[in-house]
C-alpha cells in the first residue's frame, strides 16, 4: 500500500527530455540484448477525450451560480448574473485545459483505465507488434493523464509466463508512477524485466531486432 504521506509527483510529457529518452532506449536495448523479447515502451499524454466532462462541470457551475444569484438576499442585475455565471463556466473549462489532472477528479477510474487499455491494444495492433517471427513482442504503455500503465505481451511470452507474474509486472510499472522519482522508477522497472525475459526467452546469436526501439504510433 502506498504511503499516504508520500509527496505527489505530477509528471508531464515535457518532463521526459532527450536524456531520459536516450536512457529509455538503452533500457529497451538491454532487454533485447539479453533475450529474444522485442520490447517497445511508449509514453503518451492521454488515452481519451474528456472534454465532455469539463463541459458538464462547467454547466453545473453555471446552474449553481444562477441558483445562488436567485436565492441570495442581495439583489443582482439579471444581465450581471448571466455574465458572471457564464464567465465562471468558461474559467472552469480553462482550468481543465491548464490542469488536465483535474479530470481524475471527475472521470470515473473505470473509464480512464478502460481507455488506456483500449489505446494500448490499438497501438499493439496498428504497429503490427504481433507480427514478430516468434510472437515475442511486448509493449509497456504509459498514459500520464490517466496515471496508468499497461504491460501487453504477445502470446509467445504469455504462454510461458504465469498469469500472476504478468500481473506483478503490470503492477510494478504502475507503481513507478507513484514513486518519488517516476522517471528513474520506470528505468528501474525495465532493468527488472531483463532477468524475467532472459529466463523465458534466452538470447540467441541469430536473434534480430524486428521492431524499432523508438517506435511511435498516433491513433
Amino acid at each position: 500500500m502506498l504511503d499516504k504521506n508520500k509527496k505527489k509527483i505530477m509528471i508531464r510529457i515535457k518532463d521526459f527530455d532527450q536524456n531520459f529518452k536516450t536512457r529509455l532506449y538503452e533500457g529497451v536495448k538491454k532487454i533485447e540484448d539479453n533475450s529474444q523479447a522485442e520490447a517497445v515502451v511508449m509514453i503518451k499524454h492521454s488515452s481519451g477525450k474528456y472534454l465532455s466532462y469539463s463541459l458538464a462541470v462547467a454547466g453545473g457551475v453555471f446552474i449553481v451560480m444562477m441558483v445562488y444569484f436567485m436565492v441570495s438576499p442581495i439583489e443582482y442585475n439579471p444581465y450581471s448574473m448571466l455574465v458572471y455565471a457564464a464567465l465562471l463556466s468558461v474559467l472552469t473549462v480553462l482550468a481543465f485545459s491548464f490542469f488536465p489532472e483535474l479530470y481524475r477528479l471527475v472521470v470515473p477510474k473505470k473509464i480512464r483505465y478502460k481507455n488506456v487499455e483500449i489505446h494500448a491494444r490499438a497501438i499493439f495492433q496498428k504497429a503490427q507488434m504481433y507480427k514478430t517471427i516468434e510472437n515475442t513482442a511486448f509493449l509497456v504503455y504509459y498514459s500520464l493523464l490517466e496515471k496508468r500503465a499497461v504491460f501487453l505481451a504477445d502470446f509467445g511470452i504469455t504462454l510461458l509466463m504465469k498469469e500472476q507474474e504478468e500481473q506483478e509486472i503490470n503492477k510494478m510499472f504502475n507503481d513507478a508512477l507513484d514513486s518519488d522519482n517516476p522517471k528513474e522508477a520506470i528505468l528501474t522497472c525495465l532493468d527488472k524485466l531483463i532477468p524475467i525475459m532472459k529466463k523465458y526467452l534466452p538470447h540467441r546469436d541469430d536473434d534480430i531486432n524486428e521492431l524499432p526501439d523508438d517506435l511511435d504510433i498516433d491513433l
